[in-house]
């Protein structure tokens, strides 16, 4: 494809993009928005026009992000955070209520892998840590977001599931629990908060082309190839189809969606 017809095309769909959802004027917050997914949310609700606040560990890595947000004509605001640290996750949340006094929109998408061996060898240590990760610091999250939200009248939250927090993965314990729990917060949050304004949503994303899969595909290809195999269309989601599902959760077009995992996995949980 000619250089020119690929702007063209990058254009209109950047075009389409902010034609679709408009959030400006709103504040929207993505941890473990430095990279992948995160860092594909956080452009996607920038070109959208809201203000867009990272939260990661490391500040360093949010330069090129902060950079790219802040030429959307919005404004940008890195935030440290490490979620299994709720004293951290707190002085996140102060900081944005300080520099715009309110927040609508969080995609909770900081996470960990965990490891995979046989049950019998499997390390306690990396099983608590994702555990913490995942699923006690979404739920962290979630109890310092709501309140600051409540203050501005409701909001969205979309939390980071995955196909395995509805499917099994054999010697992958730590993050199969960890993502079935994520789902179990989101319907039990969901109820609570119904009839206050704030909906809150998971996404099942299948695997996805992250820069942690494409360094896969160089050193272990046949195991990438076998998990791509098992998804219906025969291909990862790229970064920003599974960043358009956030952004729609969040949008008034779902409007009257919560409580509710949204399969973003190219048909391998219909089988």
């Amino acid at each position: 494809m000619a250089p020119s017809v690929r702007r063209v095309r990058e254009n209109r769909k950047e075009a389409t993009n902010m034609l679709s959802y408009d959030f400006s004027g709103r504040v929207a917050l993505v941890t473990g928005g430095t990279s992948g997914i995160g860092r594909a949310t956080a452009l996607a609700f920038a070109r959208a026009g809201a203000d867009v606040v990272i939260a990661a560990r490391d500040e360093a890595r949010s330069a090129d992000v902060l950079r790219e947000i802040a030429a959307r004509g919005v404004r940008p605001l890195f935030t440290r955070m490490d979620v299994r640290d709720e004293a951290s996750i707190a002085r996140a949340i102060e900081a944005i209520a300080a520099r715009f006094g309110r927040l609508d929109v969080a995609v909770n998408n900081a996470g960990a892998g965990g490891d995979m061996q046989p049950l019998e060898t499997a390390d306690q240590a990396i099983f608590d840590d994702t555990m913490a990760i995942n699923a006690r610091g979404t739920w962290l999250a979630m109890r310092h977001e709501i309140p600051l939200m409540l203050k501005s009248g409701g909001g969205a939250i979309v939390n980071a599931s995955s196909i395995y927090g509805v499917a099994g993965k054999a010697a992958h314990h730590a993050y199969v629990a960890s993502k079935h729990a994520v789902l179990g917060l989101t319907k039990s949050v969901a109820l609570e908060y119904a009839s206050r304004g704030i909906r809150v949503n998971a996404l099942c994303a299948g695997v996805t082309r992250t820069p942690g899969m494409r360094a896969a595909e160089s050193v272990v290809p046949e195991i990438v190839q076998a998990l791509v195999a098992q998804h219906p269309m025969g291909r990862m989601a790229s970064e920003d189809e599974v960043a358009a599902a956030a952004v729609w959760l969040c949008s008034e077009g779902a409007g009257f969606v919560t409580g509710a995992p949204l399969h973003v996995d190219g048909g391998f949980l219909a089988a």
